[in-house]
């Protein structure tokens, strides 16, 4: 990965009253309508790209408006590619690869000297302004951003070329690659012209001859001596370039040429993300010494799922040959699990104003040092992105909850799971629900589990959310031993259920629910794991609550069935737990 900003810090811009976010070479911004997402980009954009900002950008007029960028990755070889200047000028302030700077507007900035750059001096640790020629240097390594909005400036984009446009981008690399192939052609075409339109061509166009003889026998009844000769100035070879351009033509209107902006947005965004991935193809492969940033919102706008996957690719690419790119996203698509580590979650409050969650990445290392397999099995799935999209997360170990928990919500709710923001995730194991728990709640995303009631006994102690010696867990595996000893059940050497000839663990739990005495110490225990977000099924599992006596997808099938025609009370074995369950699920509003 090329040198690229891994850190911004914002404060007073917008909704930005003070926010560190962290970034890698391709990083997602994940957050609900108006949670800041394109005020971040828009900071980014300032940082490296200088305007005055209005009254209206800063949070409190009273304050300044600050943004500071942490660049990595400066290496001696990527140095060495800049011009002897622009070097000299910037390598004081770069300790072990690092540059940090800053971008600062004044209280009351009426004018572009009101805004200011700084550079943190590396010897005292303090931001000084920076040195004549500092800015250049920077652009040196980081050329003009490529913003492009959600949607407003999507004809501009992909038309008109300018640095900070795709196609001025686009132009930019096909200019050099073009003119190493046929700058001796082109030239002589270009001096070709040159000579027959300029004042000094030696083989004008006799019409422009007589025109300027005419012109010049008036003037010389004015100023003797003098005369004038119309002149042509053409563009030379890169000129031709930057005055690029698309225009676009429909196989129904043949040979009629129309701007960009004549279409509708769908066209328009698909130019402009066909021009990205064109972008992606020609830089494939090249060794380049600067990071262009890429700044997108919802680059899936407007694009069908198979177009979505494309661009992803397509940006994924531009992220190992010189781009950065950060982007805001609604789409799942547009967030593979791979990439889901380094999504960042931007939401937004009065208190805070527009902050983010930990990454997946700083969540897993924070809880556990070492990742172990089980630690990762949620962010291993395509299902992980349900979890950066969710406001809530619920967790279950078994199939059963995955398959009938979604349509049981819709039945006594009237609404869906996605509705209600909330994601049921399956763990694959009980072992990961603790430790996945602790992982969402450092990144701040309200999280649940449901388990079956042997998690009480073994789980909920391991992980320490019973005392080994709670009472509640001793009466009842004082019944379990008086079910050995009627031969109900086979023991092992801890007093716990285990598989034996004639019932199985899970059986000897959801007969022991059942024994006399038995509810009252059950119904205490999952009062504590509910204190610590976790519901217990106390007949032992979902199945012997909603009254069913196999897990497969036919008995699945049938349950929904049923529960078409009849009412959920009628066919559910204990439907009261089911609607408990489901209220205890449904987040407060």
């Amino acid at each position: 990965m090329n040198h690229h900003l891994s850190k911004i810090s914002i404060k007073n811009f917008r909704s930005c009253k003070d926010i560190d976010i962290n970034f890698s070479s391709f990083t997602p911004l994940i957050g609900y309508n108006n949670a800041g997402k394109s005020t971040i980009l828009n900071a980014i954009e300032w940082l490296f790209k200088k305007k005055l900002l209005s009254s209206d950008d800063y949070t409190n007029p009273d304050n300044p408006i600050e943004v500071i960028g942490t660049v990595k990755g400066i290496t001696e070889d990527i140095l060495s590619a800049l011009t002897e200047e622009n070097r000299t000028r910037i390598s004081p302030y770069i300790i072990d690869g690092v540059l940090i700077f800053k971008r600062q507007q004044t209280v009351g900035a009426q004018s572009a000297k009101d805004v200011r750059l700084l550079i943190k001096n590396p010897e005292n640790n303090e931001f000084r302004t920076s040195p004549t020629g500092i800015e250049n240097a920077i652009k040196a390594l980081f050329p003009d951003p490529i913003r492009i909005g959600a949607m407003e400036n999507a004809a501009d984009d992909s038309s008109k070329s300018k640095t900070g446009t795709t196609i001025g981008k686009l132009l930019a690399e096909l200019s050099c690659k073009i003119e190493e192939k046929h700058t001796q052609r082109i030239l002589s075409h270009l001096n070709a012209v040159n000579r027959r339109m300029t004042a000094t061509g030696n083989k004008r166009i006799s019409d422009l001859n007589d025109i300027d003889d005419s012109i010049s026998s008036k003037l010389a009844d004015f100023f003797p001596g003098i005369s004038l000769k119309l002149h042509f100035e053409l563009p030379d070879f890169k000129d031709i370039f930057k005055s690029g351009t698309v225009k676009v033509y429909e196989d129904s209107f043949p040979g009629i040429a129309r701007d960009c902006s004549s279409y509708g947005h769908g066209t328009q965004r698909s130019i402009q993300m066909s021009l990205i991935r064109h972008l992606a193809d020609i830089t494939n492969g090249d060794d380049i010494k600067t990071t262009t940033l890429l700044l997108i919102d919802e680059p899936e706008l407007y694009l069908h799922p198979f177009a979505i996957e494309q661009i992803r690719e397509s940006l994924k690419t531009l992220s190992h040959h010189g781009y950065q790119i950060i982007f805001s996203t609604h789409s799942s698509q547009m967030i593979t699990s791979d990439l889901a580590k380094d999504t960042v979650l931007i939401r937004k409050n009065s208190q805070r104003g527009t902050h983010c969650r930990l990454t997946l990445k700083e969540a897993v290392n924070k809880v556990i040092e070492q990742r172990p397999a089980q630690a990762t099995h949620l962010f291993s799935l395509t299902q992980s992105s349900k979890v950066l999209f969710a406001n809530n997360v619920i967790l279950t170990e078994g199939k059963t909850e995955t398959t009938l928990l979604p349509f049981i919500f819709n039945k006594v709710k009237n609404k869906t799971l996605g509705q209600m923001q909330i994601a049921l995730i399956e763990t694959g194991s009980v072992e990961s629900i603790s430790k996945t728990m602790q992982i969402l709640n450092s990144m701040d995303i309200p999280t649940k589990a449901i388990v079956d009631l042997d998690f009480a006994f073994r789980g909920a102690i391991r992980n320490n959310f019973l005392e080994h010696n709670d009472e509640d867990i001793l009466r009842l595996k004082e019944i379990l031993r008086s079910m050995h000893a009627n031969g109900e059940c086979t023991l092992d050497g801890s007093g716990l259920p285990t598989k034996g000839s004639n019932t199985t663990a899970a059986e000897a739990f959801a007969i022991m629910s059942q024994k006399p005495g038995a509810r009252e110490f059950l119904s205490s225990l999952a009062a504590k794991l509910r204190n610590a977000n976790i519901w217990i099924w106390l007949n032992g599992s979902i199945e012997n609550h909603l009254g069913l006596t196999e897990k497969n997808e036919s008995v699945w099938a049938d349950f929904k069935t049923k529960a078409d025609t009849q009412p959920l009370s009628d066919i559910c074995a204990d439907f009261e737990s089911i609607e408990a369950l489901v209220d205890w699920i449904t987040p407060d509003v």
